[in-house]
């Protein structure tokens, strides 16, 4: 008699061919499909396929969309490389200019498209914004030009007037004009000094102009704060 032992062990190996019959059928048939997806190259060209995985990235053209042509720039931008467009570097890895003054020069701000028509202003709604030439620095590695324009940056200075010091001579020796020579108003302060402050009432004026803002350096810059 034909033992049970013997039946099961007849049984497993009819199963591991079955499985080995079933391997080999898939791989035949995984082979098949990718030699019709990608045609091969003829032996006289003496090309030889090359594994997707190892095929260079595809090199695609952008161009840097800016509202100036002068930066705008073609490059070669390659999707899986870790470099980033100069652009969108953070702040510590570039240089940025100064705000250009253009002095209320319309024709000029509308040429470079870019700069300060005017300077100063208490409030965010007061004060003008631009953008400004930024360049990444020289140890720096990106993509695209490496000048490129940057940011909102207030078109906002300062020339070393400080309102405490300002509102001091203005009190005790605003009679004689000091205020306004400080703040650079020269025309004025001459008139003021010549009249002793308007006999007291030019001297009341201003301290009230100082205090509600209407008095401010002659440059147009912005108070220096105490830290």
């Amino acid at each position: 008699m034909i033992s049970v032992s013997y039946i099961l062990l007849c049984g497993q190996l009819v199963l591991l061919l079955t499985v080995i019959l079933l391997q080999c059928l898939e791989g035949i048939h995984s082979q098949n499909s990718s030699t019709t997806g990608t045609p091969a190259a003829s032996p006289s060209q003496g090309a030889t396929a090359v594994p997707f995985s190892e095929q260079p990235p595809e090199i695609v053209k952008y161009e840097v969309p800016v509202e100036n042509t002068n930066y705008t720039e073609p490059y070669e931008y390659r999707p899986p490389s870790p470099v980033v467009l100069c652009s969108y570097l953070p702040e510590e890895f570039i240089y940025c200019q100064d705000p250009v003054d253009h002095a209320l020069n319309h024709s000029a701000f509308l040429e470079l498209g870019h700069g300060c028509l005017g300077w100063g202003g208490q409030t965010h709604e007061e004060v003008n914004h631009t953008r400004v030439i930024c360049t990444a620095l020289d140890d720096i590695e990106c993509a695209g030009s490496r000048e490129f324009l940057r940011g909102n940056v207030p078109c906002i200075k300062y020339t070393g007037h400080y309102f405490i010091t300002t509102l001091l001579y203005s009190f005790f020796l605003g009679c004689f004009g000091v205020d306004r020579f400080c703040l650079g108003h020269t025309g004025t302060a001459v008139g003021k000094l010549l009249t002793l402050g308007g006999l007291g009432i030019w001297w009341f004026v201003d301290l009230i102009l100082l205090i509600t803002g209407g008095l401010m350096p002659s440059d147009y810059s912005n108070w220096c704060t105490y830290y």
